[in-house]
């Protein structure tokens, strides 16, 4: 009977022992859920609530050119390029002096465009070629600002 008593006493002991353990183990795991649920998803209700700290989108300022219409300078004389010409500028008030030097502008552009054979523009590194051309000449013409980019919003060769 005393070896029950004792059997007993260590099962008791054992039993309370896991108990014990388990307690302190769900305690860890539900702390370290509370912190990882703090560290990752409340910070980022506290930057939703802050606007300030969003990048601002800087706006593009372009400008559409008329559409030309230059025969190409190739042998035979067939050929003619139909382009329409977006500016992407890098400050408003070049649009102004775009469009009191518009004679200029065209003029230079027109001469790019009908000394260029077909073959000079029918490839992408071509019309890349082109592009900056144009922007080299036009960037040399202008005088409160300057063409960052040069975007081909019709292209066409017949």
């Amino acid at each position: 009977m005393a070896e029950t008593e004792e059997t007993r006493d260590e099962k008791k002991k054992g039993s309370k022992l896991k108990l014990i353990i388990l307690v302190v183990l769900i305690l860890i795991l539900g702390g370290g859920g509370f912190f990882a649920y703090k560290k990752f998803f409340a910070s980022s209700k506290d930057e939703e609530s802050t606007p300030d700290k969003a990048p601002q989108l800087q706006q593009v300022i372009t400008h559409q050119l008329d559409t030309f219409l230059v025969n190409l300078a190739d042998p035979g004389g067939k050929r003619y390029l139909k382009l329409t010409i977006d500016l992407e500028l890098d400050n408003p008030k070049v649009i102004e002096e775009i469009t009191q030097n518009n004679y200029k502008i065209r003029d230079t552009i027109l001469l790019i465009l009908s000394s260029k054979e077909f073959d000079d523009i029918s490839t992408v590194g071509g019309k890349l070629a082109l592009k900056k051309e144009i922007m080299t000449k036009l960037n040399s013409i202008l005088t409160t600002g300057r063409v960052l980019n040069i975007y081909f919003t019709e292209f066409l060769v017949q």
